[in-house]
């Protein structure tokens, strides 16, 4: 999808090599044929997304302000992209033994290629592992990491006319599964792919998609995997606005919660959240009806049994705020802004938790530079922002973090200018 490179293509598993992807059995469902716009003019916000990941703020000066000083809870960031090829939208989680994993896409000649890579301790990282096809637009990855330390990684693969389709691999011991569609090939796009683990072989997968062609827009949906098995699609928007970002986690108890933004491009945008169990999601909550409107939705889960929401809102185009909310669906407290007293553009946060500890992490665009902020909440309310790093060039842009049997937060995220971003690991220690 149009919402969205370190070494040549080499593993130490030796079936990491991708082969072509396996066509799945191509699937009904609402999100083929959303509505289209009255009258039949071109709608969809999605013809004003830039590739690149780059956001249109990051060409404007950002709001003056006070800068967030750098904090000591970090270790000192490290690059673990290539400075030739860079690297794009990471995610990161730990599995068995604190075991580190990452995916991500790199630029090469040949194209876009989603790469995997472990850590044990985020200091030393193994050679990368291609998992998407060695050639064309691959993006938007995302991985799960079972408990028996099996791996699922989706990705979107895009065709020359932007069409996209999603698709899911898993890792065990014998290496790489072939890929399996989750998504409708042919004229359509599909994007913004997130996948949990629900307990057992369960997993649940939440997408964005589309026709191709910007007189069609985004419908936000989701599919659950149960006994190797996936349900078909289900919409959980209307279609009569694009929905956009969506995501999904899993709770402690197999449960998960998903959240997408409708409205339209650019805009303000309405945020909702759902909960997923057995196989089914709930009606879906709108959360701005409540608190503020905003775009990609994250969560965590604290040992207290309260789930974690942030999100952030753009006013006019620009971000200027990073909310947080905790509670349960139905039952949320008070709405904070945790990018109040600085200036600058704050976006993409994201949490973690351990224990009843939780950890944000969110980017920040000062001036002329930007780096990643933090921000610990320990059950008494949330830490004044600190600077993860001083990187001192370019923007951070979508971060991803995990925590460890031991409370740290391991943190990846993407940062450089326009085209051109590699990726950084700290490690937050509260």
């Amino acid at each position: 999808m149009t919402l969205l490179v370190l070494l040549a293509a080499c593993s130490t598993s030796p079936t990491a090599t991708p082969s072509a992807p396996v066509p799945a059995k191509r699937t009904g469902g609402p999100h083929v044929v959303p509505p289209r716009a009255p009258g039949g003019a071109p709608a969809s916000g999605g013809a004003l997304q830039d590739p690149t990941g780059f956001p249109m703020f990051h060409e404007m000066a950002p709001p003056a302000g006070p800068s967030p000083e750098l904090g000591a809870a970090g270790s000192p960031a490290l690059r673990i992209t290539e400075e030739v090829t860079g690297g794009f939208r990471p995610q990161i989680e730990v599995g068995p033994g604190d075991t580190l994993h990452i995916v991500y896409y790199d630029h090469q000649e040949a194209g876009d290629i989603v790469r995997y890579r472990t850590s044990a301790d985020g200091a030393a990282w193994g050679a990368p592992e291609a998992v998407s096809p060695l050639e064309g637009r691959n993006w938007g990855p995302d991985l799960v990491v079972r408990p028996n330390g099996h791996v699922f990684v989706s990705y979107d693969h895009a065709a020359a006319d932007f069409s996209s389709q999603t698709w899911l691999r898993e890792r065990t011991e014998s290496g790489w599964s072939a890929p399996v569609a989750l998504t409708p090939g042919g004229e359509v796009e599909s994007g913004s792919g997130h996948i949990a683990w629900a307990g057992g072989d369960d997993l649940a997968f939440n997408y964005i998609g589309k026709r191709l062609g910007p007189a069609y827009r985004f419908v936000a949906n989701w599919r659950w995997r149960t006994g190797g098995v996936w349900s078909e699609p289900v919409a959980v928007s209307d279609g009569t606005q694009d929905a956009w970002h969506t995501n999904v986690t899993a709770r402690p108890d197999g449960s998960v919660l998903a959240g997408w933004d409708v409205g339209a491009g650019q805009t303000e945008t309405t945020l909702y959240v759902a909960e997923g169990r057995n196989g089914r999601f709930s009606t879906a909550e709108n959360i701005s009806a409540s608190s503020f409107p905003g775009e990609r939705v994250h969560f965590a889960f604290t040992a207290d049994g309260r789930d974690w929401l942030t999100w952030f809102r753009k006013v006019r185009g620009a971000p200027l705020h990073v909310y947080t909310r905790s509670g349960k669906p139905g039952a949320w407290g008070e709405t904070t802004d945790l990018a109040a007293g600085f200036g600058g553009y704050h976006y993409d946060p994201l949490l973690a938790a351990s224990g009843n500890t939780v950890c944000a992490v969110w980017g920040w665009h000062g001036s002329p530079n930007g780096e990643l902020l933090y921000s610990f909440n320990r059950g008494n309310g949330w830490d004044v922002a600190k600077r993860a790093a001083t990187l001192g060039a370019g923007t951070p842009e979508l971060p991803s973090m995990a925590a460890d049997s031991k409370g740290n937060f391991h943190v990846v995220w993407g940062q450089g200018t326009r085209g051109k971003t590699n990726i950084y690991y700290t490690r937050l220690t509260p």
